[in-house]
């Protein structure tokens, strides 16, 4: 069993056990962590700090299980958005164009990925998502050289993981294609589908000649689209309460975190910097989120200091001399 699956593994083991009363949990229990590919800093403990507050019942901060909402951007904040969004790799895998050259890829924008997907209309829900799903486990990450899939922050997963188990609802709130990233999301982070939020195709629920249903793929957007002030939107559609902690990692998701900071009770707003070679280092397109993040006193996680692994040890670039 790899390190990484062993460690998820043994994470959830854990805690079923010990939260469900099955056995004691024995002395070195107690000294578990469940942040194992953190590096012990402000981050870790800030984040640590906040959810022993904030679910212990005789604390100030103490907010109730139905209210622990963790709100989490998907690209560059779950897994990796470079050198191009996954999802637009899998849109021109559909359309037949051949992938392009990575060195010269040019950048786009969650709305301009979105926009290509319209592309993909007359497709049933089913087949979008069950094509979604073959390519990302058979098709490789151009620097990585695994399957789309793995390459998932092993630390974020860690992080969810870790919510999760001190009864967080946790969600995705992207802006990329809701259908594409509920064929993965719950076997790459345990987040089921009905706690995806994201851009949305309009469908259409068709009669079949031979008297049986499916949703059909229309050529028009839901709007707004699923990015800066529409993830607020969102949010409010989908949940109708305000996360009390919430992670992103451009100014995409710049609205997503002023939303929670401004409320009355306990907020914890957290801002991924892709600061390290094992991955990619940039800052474009994160320039306001990273000045709002000094500005307001967010948690600003450095990949770098940060991190133990980013994807885990066996696939991350610096062991892979890239």
């Amino acid at each position: 069993m790899k390190k990484r699956t062993f460690l998820v593994f043994l994470s959830i083991l854990l805690s079923v056990f010990c939260l469900a009363g099955f056995v004691g949990c024995p002395p070195a229990a107690a000294d578990y962590d469940p942040l194992l590919s953190w590096n012990q800093g402000a981050a870790k403990q800030g984040i640590v700090n906040f959810v022993q507050q904030v679910t212990n019942p005789n604390s100030d901060n103490y907010v109730r299980p139905s209210d622990r909402i963790a709100m989490f951007d998907n690209d560059g904040t779950l897994w990796t958005e470079k050198p191009t969004t996954i999802q637009r790799l899998f849109i021109l895998d559909q359309l037949g164009n051949p992938l392009p050259d990575f060195k010269e890829l040019a950048s786009l924008s969650e709305k301009d990925v979105i926009l290509d997907d319209l592309q993909l209309h007359g497709m049933t829900t089913e087949d979008y998502q069950q094509k979604a799903r073959e390519f990302l486990d058979n098709s490789k990450h151009p620097d990585f050289g695994v399957p789309y899939i793995k390459v998932t922050y092993q630390p974020m997963v860690e992080l969810v993981n870790y919510l999760r188990s001190n009864d967080f609802k946790v969600y995705i709130c992207s802006g990329g294609g809701i259908d594409f990233i509920r064929s993965y999301a719950e076997d790459a982070y345990g987040i089921p589908p009905e706690n995806i939020i994201g851009s949305s195709i309009q469908t259409e629920f068709i009669t079949k000649d031979d008297g049986s249903h499916v949703l059909v793929r229309k050529p028009e957007l839901v709007q707004p689209i699923n990015t800066k002030g529409g993830k607020v939107v969102g949010i409010e559609r989908y949940i109708g309460k305000k996360p009390i902690i919430t992670v992103g990692n451009s100014d995409g998701d710049l609205e997503m975190l002023q939303y929670t900071d401004e409320q009355d009770g306990p907020a914890l707003m957290m801002l991924v910097h892709h600061d390290d070679p094992r991955e990619y280092v940039y800052d474009t397109g994160a320039e306001n989120a990273l000045r709002e993040a000094d500005a307001r006193g967010w948690t600003v996680i450095s990949m770098k200091e940060d991190f133990v692994t980013v994807f885990g040890n066996e696939i991350d670039k610096s062991e892979k001399g890239f």
